[in-house]
């Protein structure tokens, strides 16, 4: 998938938590969401929001965009879970 290899790119020559590598976890949970991977898509917005916010801190757009996918993500993985 070539967001997953733009992201080890961006791990490799930006570093784990460069702005630009957290926007690609972003991105790359975003498609994994939308193939129905939704756990993985979980844990990789986690840890989005977990380094955006060490990085950015917790008031900026990038924290807070991954912090509303995360909300949205875990609201439908509680109705999976609710209703079958």
């Amino acid at each position: 998938m070539l967001f997953r290899q733009c992201l080890e790119a961006r791990k490799t020559s930006l570093g784990e938590t460069h702005p630009d590598t957290l926007i690609t976890i972003n991105y790359l949970s975003l498609v994994l969401y939308n193939q129905d991977k939704c756990a993985e898509a979980e844990k990789l917005l986690r840890e989005c929001v977990e380094k955006t916010e060490k990085v950015l801190g917790k008031d900026h757009p990038d924290t807070l965009n991954a912090k509303k996918g995360l909300e949205i993500l875990q609201e439908e993985l509680n109705s999976v879970r609710m209703f079958g």
